[in-house]
């Protein structure tokens, strides 16, 4: 099904759609990037153009005007602000009856046009430090430097126009950057009002500094000089310069230097104005063209996600954040603060409880909590996203409970980490995390509407959190071990959000805390006895033939130092073998690989007819087994020496002082005397002593994974 056409209009046509003072035609989805072209690129823009360079294609996407509402928009910035202390100001949107467009592709170049020709109102008003760093000029300084801006419109530089001409000879010689200035324009509301001192510097010129007096010309005032049917003389140009000059106060003789280069230059303008600007335009829906609303919806999504922009594609989530923007309201409910405000504080509060993620990540984890809770469980989906009636409710609801939600994100997510997993250390998959904050939400959101008395409400939290930590563990290492995050990641992840819907569909029509309580045990219970198996066979399987690789072992280690109260406090104490010494904590041997190279009979070419010699793989196998690592704090790599762990040991300050022994150490640490000094041991007997130890602790480790053992740490 081929949904797009292939046209041309004129620039000036595509211009004035984006900003008609009737109303703009043409528009910018909301799930586009923001505009973030700096005044540097709009200046270096409009100098390709003058220069005869194309201006490229645009893919745009017409909509039928009952489809408007179908999709978060917005006309194009009057004035991009980018202070923090202004909203952006907008053309006005064309009411119905109207057509309309939306750019898909080519809303930068659009943009950075508009700011340049469409009129006195537009420009760019930023913080004069940004400023100085756009015109590379010297960074503002003294008392309240930081808050000061400036409104600045592009401008043509009469009086460097008039030096560039002598210099270059004639105007297809002049580089238009040296001549193109931001200036400032408006003698009232141009500036910051705050208190300056006296040698402030000012990185961006005025118009109306007293030297500055009929040096500039608005770009856009040449712009409505140029007409739009046919070119005139250039005699015809110069007189109507003539006059728009002398409006301006240019000096005569400035005057009678450029007029007749001014005058070319608007043959520039008009070529450039009435030149035709090819697109690529999306076609509406149409039934009886043939397909379904939902195929043409799910391409026009796609189109969007796989669009690439500046070398980086819209995603779902963007489109998902674009219609919560869209739907917020005015804050009310949240102080005050926009979705996008919001979004940025859950942000920041994750990044502290060790959970640093993007806004994307963030509103994927957030719309999967929605979907619980607001959509029985229905993630949303490619055709949803233009599809108002299915995803334009997520703001109302998500404003509705925000605090409930962020609250619940931020507590769930600092109570893993006191529990010691970090993100993207111990779990990679967010969907890890998503589920344990969904399956928790359900009980923050029960207790949101259900007000009890303070003894009670106490009491519902603590045992919402007691459960809470009595499955977190297992469920983090439980999903990631049984493969759960693998090739059907999609469909396990849906899965769970359906299973969770469930249970919202019954404790929200309940009245009892305990009872919802247990509903949320059993849900966790049904979902770890489903990992056990897989995760169980991933512990049996789990060797590495390569010594490189034994940080394959980190996460069972990790939890093996912690399933005995014991070994945990002899893991944890850290190995400095000197002061100097930098510590770090790392998977290392215990019996290091070249002294394994040294035991009688493990030599790689070992002669057939020794019974007790052992092949290179069964030394590889050996040598890099879990019963030969161990998860230590030290200043020392064992596997990169020869040395026996003992002759290691007795270097470290507290076996050097006596005050532990490095018997009782080893023994705490379940490693065997043969281990911490194998030296003129058979390889083969050493062997079976790393079998046993990996034997016993994968035994452990199953026992964890079962629940009938439990971390001794915490």
């Amino acid at each position: 099904m081929k949904i797009y056409t292939e046209g041309g209009e004129p620039l000036h046509e595509i211009l004035k759609a984006a900003s008609s003072d009737q109303g703009a035609t043409l528009l910018v989805p909301d799930l586009q990037r923001p505009y973030v072209w700096t005044p540097s690129q709009v200046t270096l823009l409009v100098d390709s153009l003058l220069r005869g360079w194309p201006f490229g294609t645009l893919l745009l996407w017409s909509v039928h005007k009952e489809e408007l509402a179908g999709i978060p928009s917005r006309p194009f910035w009057r004035v991009v602000d980018r202070t923090g202390e202004f909203d952006d100001q907008q053309v006005g949107k064309s009411n119905p009856p109207a057509q309309f467009r939306m750019v898909l592709d080519g809303q930068q170049r659009l943009q950075s046009l508009l700011l340049a020709f469409g009129g006195d109102a537009w420009g760019f008003r930023l913080l004069d430090q940004e400023w100085s760093r756009v015109l590379d000029a010297e960074r503002p300084k003294g008392k309240n430097a930081w808050r000061h801006w400036s409104l600045g419109h592009l401008c043509l530089d009469v009086w460097a126009f008039r030096e560039r001409l002598k210099n270059a000879g004639d105007i297809d010689s002049i580089d238009f950057r040296d001549v193109l200035s931001w200036v400032v324009q408006n003698p009232n509301e141009g500036r910051s009002a705050w208190p300056r001192p006296a040698n402030y510097k000012f990185p961006i010129t005025s118009a109306f500094d007293a030297e500055n007096k009929g040096r500039f010309v608005r770009v856009s005032r040449l712009w409505d000089l140029a007409p739009t049917q046919q070119k005139p003389a250039e005699k015809v140009f110069r007189a109507k310069l003539e006059p728009l000059l002398n409006d301006h106060d240019v000096p005569k003789d400035v005057v009678a230097d450029v007029l007749d280069s001014l005058a070319e230059l608007m043959s520039k303008i008009v070529d450039i104005k009435q030149a035709t600007v090819s697109f690529l335009q999306l076609s509406p829906f149409d039934a009886d063209v043939g397909g379904s609303q939902d195929v043409y919806n799910d391409a026009i999504v796609n189109i969007f996600t796989r669009l690439n922009t500046a070398g980086r594609a819209l995603t779902r989530q963007e489109i998902t954040f674009a219609w919560i923007k869209t739907g917020w309201g005015d804050g009310s409910n949240t102080g005050n603060r926009t979705a996008g405000r919001c979004f940025e504080d859950l942000q920041a509060s994750l990044s502290e409880a060790g959970v640093s993620i993007d806004i994307d990540d963030l509103v994927g984890t957030v719309s999967a909590m929605w979907s619980v809770v607001h959509r029985d469980g229905a993630l949303l989906t490619a055709n949803d996203l233009l599809r108002g009636e299915k995803v334009r409710p997520m703001a109302a609801d998500l404003v509705k409970s925000w605090d409930t939600v962020a609250t619940n994100t931020v507590e769930g997510a600092q109570l893993v980490r006191d529990r010691g997993f970090l993100f993207g250390t111990h779990y990679r998959s967010l969907n890890v995390l998503t589920l344990l904050l969904a399956w928790r939400l359900l009980g923050r959101q029960w207790l949101a509407g259900h007000p009890l008395a303070v003894t009670v409400h106490d009491g519902f939290e603590k045992a919402l959190d007691a459960a809470f930590k009595d499955n977190c563990d297992r469920w983090i290492l439980m999903s990631q071990w049984s493969g759960r995050w693998g090739k059907s990641t999609d469909k396990a992840f849906a899965d769970y959000v359906k299973d969770l819907a469930v249970d919202w569909a019954k404790i929200s029509k309940l009245a009892t805390p305990d009872n919802v309580i247990a509903i949320l045990k059993a849900r966790m219970e049904t979902w770890l006895a489903a990992l056990e198996t897989e995760s169980s066979k991933y512990v049996d399987d789990l060797a590495v033939l390569d010594r490189k690789r034994v940080h394959d072992y980190y996460l069972a280690l990790w939890l093996w130092h912690r399933l005995d109260a014991t070994r945990w406090k002899a893991s944890a104490l850290p190995l400095r073998e000197s002061k100097r010494g930098s510590l770090s904590l790392d998977v290392d041997h215990v019996v290091a690989v070249k002294l394994w190279e040294t035991l009688p009979g493990a030599q790689a070419q070992a002669d057939d007819e020794d019974e007790n010699a052992l092949s290179a793989d069964d030394l590889s196998t050996t040598m890099n087994a879990l019963g030969n690592c161990c998860l230590l704090e030290k200043s020392f790599n064992i596997a990169k020496g020869a040395e026996p762990l003992g002759a290691f040991l007795s270097r470290v300050h507290e076996f050097k002082t006596n005050t532990l022994t490095v018997d009782g150490w080893t023994k705490d640490l379940g490693v065997d005397a043969t281990l911490v000094d194998p030296s003129g041991k058979a390889a083969a007997d050493v062997r079976l002593v790393v079998e046993a130890r990996t034997a016993a602790m994968k035994s452990e480790l199953k026992e964890y994974l079962a629940g009938t053992r439990k971390r001794a740490d915490v």
